[in-house]
């Protein structure tokens, strides 16, 4: 659990900020087909994309050998986790509905920023198995909290993730994500954003 988070206080410091939630995604077509696996996380500020890569910092020699991390002392939670991408919350517009047991969510580019090259909406379908209802409400209340707490904010959704013309949210228990502290370290001077254009095969 917290992946991204302990991804961002390890290795991307320069660009830190607490996760208010995180969960696996899977970024589907219009059909409900699978087109990329991703662990996203959603900050007071951005939306953080993220991905395993086996081979990330592995000692393998040649492209056949099977990747080791033995003796990296690294923690295996993040060892493969690599960011993909970082996209700024006021860039988007966010939708959350369902369809049987599915549970979606659709971001889609403000026109204000099509530089971000995503020319359709993106859908991503929470997983998770028995928690993705879990993952589901908690985002919703989480990008209904930002856009009551910073009014810059307040555009971010096309529609309230509480309208009339989504399924409403029921009661339910939701449990607060652990936020790990700033990390007090010397500054590294990188300083990384990248946006996302993951829909290229959208």
């Amino acid at each position: 659990m917290f992946r991204v988070q302990k991804l961002l206080v390890f290795e991307f410091e320069a660009i830190y900020e607490p996760v208010l939630v995180e969960g696996p995604v899977v970024l589907v077509d219009a059909q409900g087909n699978g087109l990329r696996q991703y662990h996203m996380a959603l900050t007071s500020r951005n939306v953080v994309f993220s991905c395993d890569n086996l081979f990330k910092n592995s000692t393998r020699r040649g492209p056949s050998d099977e990747p080791s991390w033995e003796g990296r002392g690294q923690d295996p939670e993040i060892e493969c986790l690599e960011l993909v991408s970082l996209v700024p919350l006021e860039c988007l517009r966010f939708n959350f509905y369902r369809r049987g047991d599915r549970c979606l969510m659709m971001l889609s580019a403000h026109q204000a920023h099509q530089h971000l090259n995503v020319k359709e909406p993106m859908i991503f379908e929470f997983g998770g198995h028995n928690f993705k209802h879990h993952f589901w409400y908690t985002w919703r209340e989480r990008v209904a909290s930002i856009r009551v707490v910073q009014p810059r904010y307040s555009e971010i959704t096309g529609s309230s993730p509480f309208s009339s013309s989504d399924v409403q949210l029921e009661e339910e228990l939701t449990v607060q994500v652990q936020v790990h502290p700033r990390p007090i370290r010397s500054s590294s001077g990188i300083f990384v954003r990248c946006y996302s254009s993951s829909g290229e095969g959208y």
